[in-house]
């Protein structure tokens, strides 16, 4: 049994690694730095709070394609690894949902339990 990185990298399902040439990381790494600065232009423009966030979410989710692919290799990867990285943004995104349900129905519940309260204060004041 051999103990060299290829023979481990068969057995993992790898056959050989992908070396990425330097000008491509330095590439990738620009587009980044320039993504940053659309994200913190995009803050001083003073846009409405949904039309930022939808802006900040989409370069963040550009960056992060650029990251996965390139940084960590997933363009040149398993299709499982592949999978397994995009149902963790699956979960995230239905945690997300989850809670902004939650955050939208709070108002619903604080006018209730402030009417509540000023009832309560009305009818101490009767007495």
């Amino acid at each position: 049994m051999s103990s060299s990185p290829a023979a481990h990298g068969a057995a993992d399902g790898h056959a050989e690694h992908h070396v990425m040439p330097l000008p491509v990381y330095f590439a990738v790494y620009g587009a980044l730095l320039v993504l940053t600065v659309v994200t913190v232009a995009v803050s001083y423009l003073g846009l409405p709070p949904v039309q930022s966030i939808v802006v900040a979410m989409g370069v963040a989710l550009v960056k992060a394609t650029l990251v996965g692919a390139w940084f960590m290799h997933l363009k040149y990867d398993a299709k499982f690894n592949i999978f397994t990285f995009l149902a963790t943004f699956w979960f995230m995104a239905s945690f997300f949902v989850f809670t902004f349900f939650d955050l939208s129905s709070r108002d619903a519940v604080n006018d209730v339990t402030g009417q509540f309260e000023l009832r309560k204060d009305v009818e101490e004041a009767k007495k």
